[in-house]
């Protein structure tokens, strides 16, 4: 059986937790990484740190050897599809080919 982790960058996640669940994905035998791609808090907290998702992703990218990554999902509604293409494109060759990429009508930003 092959597990997964999907995380909600945009809710306040910071760097260092990022990085953590990154290294204990890798360590513990997860197959993948992924995140949802929003700009805001789906829960209405104003107040919390958003990270970008694709920029999230070149990080854990570079950190990492084994993890597939990618977006759960990126909405096509805000991000321009050529800058969408160039941007995966550089996440995944950062990572070596490990990039998934989800895409869909999005829904709250």
């Amino acid at each position: 059986m092959r597990f997964c982790l999907m995380v909600e960058g945009q809710e306040g996640i910071t760097w260092e937790q990022w990085l953590a669940l990154s290294d204990a994905c890798e360590r513990f035998g997860f197959e993948g990484l992924f995140t949802s791609d929003h700009y805001f808090s789906v829960m209405g907290a104003a107040g919390r740190g958003s990270s970008d998702a694709w920029t999230a992703l070149a990080a854990v990218a570079a950190r990492t050897e084994r993890l597939r990554l990618g977006t759960l999902v990126s909405p096509v509604t805000f991000r321009l599809p050529t800058v969408l293409a160039k941007v995966a494109t550089t996440v995944d060759h950062i990572s070596g080919g490990r990039v998934e990429i989800g895409m869909g009508a999005g829904w709250w930003d």
